[in-house]
């Protein structure tokens, strides 16, 4: 194979890590698969073409069509897995990878060390990474299972969908939902159009969608935004920032921990906040879409409410008083309600 003759005459004098590669590039205009193996070997198979190579190659490119696959040892430090027009499969390779896919399915799986992952198009499938992720896809869905660092995951258009991962996320789609279920540190997640949901975060969530539900179900602090849908928070504590044009907003603070400066706030909908019964805080809610007091329902003694010209106001100290509870309704119901 001339072009591998010539790589190995390039990179001849170059060392080797544990019998390893300390790096490999790995070039094909077509689908492309790399496993690591346990013995110190790089071995390849291409239409017409298959055999070894010596250790010491840094460099490989198949530049004709039909798939090819490439077996190198497990213990090499970093790989770079480039398809022009295909997909890419990476798995079992204990260092870092790099991948680009011109078009097609991207897959990453068992990989010891960080991920970079390049796409034109096409959905990209990651199982277990040790290390932290960066994920780009020019349009297509993302899927995640478990990460052993932080990650950010962006693309053009599709879904991205996150299982366990160990520190902070970054999820942004330009069309589709997101799903996280678990986040060892801080989120931000952002949609132009679709559902977010947020099992679980260590770290505070900041969420916003141009039209879907948000649904948060454990943050030590949320900050979300909705142009049109429901807004459900659940065991949550700190500052709580919630605003959506349209829909119900759901607020179930979690007991023993403090509450923040907090405001929720809904065009159209109910607001229900579902309260620990020794927590303190300073009430202010206004329900402008009605003139009716029993618009504004608290489980709670010392909150007076009135009527007034814009509306329905209801201020008080519970429980002595503490972080401003500040909610507005446009037109809907606001119950305060013991847990």
């Amino acid at each position: 194979m001339r072009s591998a003759a010539l790589l190995f005459f390039l990179v001849s004098r170059l060392s080797l890590a544990g019998g390893a590669p300390a790096a490999l590039e790995i070039s094909s205009v077509s689908d492309v698969t790399v496993r690591g193996a346990p013995d110190a070997a790089i071995r390849f198979s291409a239409p017409g073409h298959s055999g070894s190579l010596p250790l010491s190659t840094t460099h490989l490119s198949f530049e004709g069509p039909g798939p090819v696959r490439v077996e190198i040892p497990a213990k090499t430090g970093f790989v770079s897995v480039t398809s022009v027009a295909g997909g890419v499969d990476v798995g079992n390779v204990n260092g870092s990878v790099r991948t680009s896919a011109g078009a097609g399915k991207t897959v990453l799986d068992h990989i010891g060390g960080d991920a970079e992952i390049h796409s034109n198009g096409g959905p990209t499938i990651l199982g277990s990474i040790g290390g932290s992720v960066r994920c780009y896809s020019g349009g297509g869905s993302i899927r995640a299972a478990v990460i052993g660092g932080g990650g950010v995951f962006e693309t053009d258009g599709g879904d991205i969908r996150i299982g366990d991962v160990l520190g902070a996320i970054r999820a942004i789609t330009a069309a589709g939902g997101i799903h996280i279920d678990s986040a060892g540190g801080a989120v931000f997640a952002d949609t132009f159009g679709g559902p977010i949901a947020i099992l679980k975060a260590l770290g505070d969530v900041i969420a916003a969608t141009a039209g879907g539900p948000i649904d948060i179900g454990a943050a030590s602090s949320v900050e979300c935004r909705s142009s049109s849908g429901a807004i459900h928070l659940n065991n949550v504590s700190g500052s709580l920032q919630a605003a959506t044009a349209r829909g119900a907003i759901i607020a179930d603070i979690l007991t023993g921990h403090p509450l923040g400066n907090s405001y929720l706030t809904t065009g159209s909908g109910d607001i229900t906040v579902f309260m620990p019964s020794n927590l303190s805080v300073t009430l202010e809610a206004e329900d402008g879409g009605s003139a009716d007091p029993r618009s504004i329902v608290s489980a709670f003694p010392g909150v007076r409410i009135v009527r007034e010209a814009a509306g329905v106001r209801a201020t008080g100290n519970i429980n002595g008083g503490g972080p401003v509870l500040r909610i507005v309704d446009g037109g809907g119901r606001i119950e305060i309600r013991r847990k």
